[in-house]
């Protein structure tokens, strides 16, 4: 279970100082029963804490190694026989199973289980107490499954208002999301830090300083090959596409082809054939396009707009999907485009977003580091570089071209494309 352990991001925190701030805190004394063996073990792990909250191979501590792991396995066991007389004391059960969280980070025996066992416990009693998941996803972030315990820490932000959850947990989750590489939920844990006024840290202090070096600003000057904007990722028989520099992601069904992709001088830009769709007289192949530009100067959307629509007749339609709060949409008709095959039936969907506060948030996954050889030591991971988003406003539009003959399967393709795009 220790194999997490063996790998770190260059600027990760085993080498770092002790937290400032403690999960020991969050326990309430005073709910625990009253005995001598069980407060002597709050008081040893508020003392311990900073030196076991993290695994480390590294140890640079004032305490020595094997006097931390024997008292914290002798506390562990004095509040494991506690249970057997308290075993509904919720209280005791998420000390016990911090306390065993922090003997698995000095690789004690038995306690990686102990952990798991009386957290789920403490779950089941309280399921409304935030504790006993944010213990449980810590330890998972420490362990070989990093990626399950950040999904828990998503799910607890996502049910509670982030001003409610405690710093102890935000300097959790920071760990986290650098573990499984997401660092722009590392800068708005971080941003949360700073507004719930918590004492700095060395971790924090050292996150903010070198996670904005992970991104690249956006150099319109610059000429991108399209790989360095665009990723690629199989999801079943369809691709899933992301640009954080364009701030888009959507997937593309598995039989179309691509035409286009890329960054130009008009913006970026992707572009794909689908089909084939039988026509009156031979096979066409419909085209959806999806365009994301800065507005030019004075430029509104619906001036925007209007670049698509001048060549034939256009009037309103409501879309089955609108990816922003507003969208301008549009059908037209181009006579005679197909000639045997029909006129051109076109749509087009343009909509606006302003920069988020922390771009690429909403297409950050987490992701499981490298699995290192049985018998490969401790290892250093770098983490990549992000292209950033391009700064400010952008305008987004998504256009269908293709025949009237065909229109019934093209709109699907195009309701297809509109329901899976997401943009930030």
């Amino acid at each position: 279970m220790r194999k997490i352990a063996a790998l770190f991001f260059a600027f990760l925190f085993s080498l770092l100082a002790p937290h400032a701030l403690a999960d020991v805190a969050a326990i309430h004394a005073d709910k625990l029963p009253q005995e001598t063996a069980v407060l002597a073990a709050l008081d040893d792990a508020q003392q311990l804490e900073p030196y076991s909250h993290s695994w480390t191979n590294n140890w640079q501590y004032p305490i020595a190694k094997e006097e931390v792991a024997t008292r914290l396995g002798k506390d562990l066991g004095f509040l494991t026989l506690a249970l057997k007389n308290h075993p509904d004391n919720s209280e005791l059960l998420l000390l016990t199973g911090l306390v065993a969280s922090y003997a698995y980070n000095l690789d004690v025996d038995g306690s990686h289980e102990t952990a798991i066992s009386v957290l789920g416990q403490a779950q089941k009693l309280v399921p409304s107490d935030v504790r006993a998941p944010w213990f449980h996803a810590t330890l998972l972030c420490q362990t070989d499954k990093p990626s399950a315990g950040a999904a828990e820490m998503l799910s607890i932000e996502g049910s509670h208002a982030w001003d409610q959850l405690s710093a102890a947990f935000w300097n959790d989750y920071v760990e986290c999301a650098g573990i499984t590489n997401m660092p722009a939920h590392l800068l708005r844990a971080v941003d949360h830090l700073k507004k719930l006024h918590a004492p700095t840290s060395e971790v924090t202090t050292v996150l903010t300083e070198t996670t904005p070096k992970r991104y690249d600003a956006f150099d319109p000057k610059k000429e991108y090959e399209p790989k360095e904007v665009w990723q690629g990722k199989q999801a079943g028989e369809n691709t899933k596409f992301t640009s954080t520099t364009c701030g888009v992601q959507f997937l593309a069904h598995g039989k179309w082809d691509v035409n286009q992709i890329g960054l130009g001088n008009s913006g970026c830009i992707a572009n794909f054939s689908t089909g084939p769709y039988k026509a009156t007289t031979r096979d066409l192949y419909p085209s959806v396009v999806l365009l994301v530009k800065q507005p030019d100067e004075n430029e509104t959307l619906q001036d925007f707009s209007k670049r698509f629509t001048k060549k034939g007749t256009f009037e309103s339609f409501l879309p089955d999907h609108c990816p922003a709060a507003t969208c301008i949409a549009m059908k037209g008709v181009q006579p005679g485009m197909y000639k045997e095959d029909g006129d051109g039936h076109g749509r087009i969907v343009v909509f606006e977003r302003d920069q988020p506060e922390f771009p690429g948030l909403i297409f950050e996954t987490p992701r499981e580091l490298p699995k290192p050889n049985s018998d490969e030591g401790a290892k250093v991971y770098h983490a990549g570089q992000i292209q950033q988003r391009i700064p400010g406003k952008l305008y987004y539009l998504v256009l269908l071209d293709t025949a009237a003959s065909i229109e019934e399967p093209a709109m699907k393709d195009f309701d297809f494309f509109l329901a899976n795009l997401t943009v930030e």
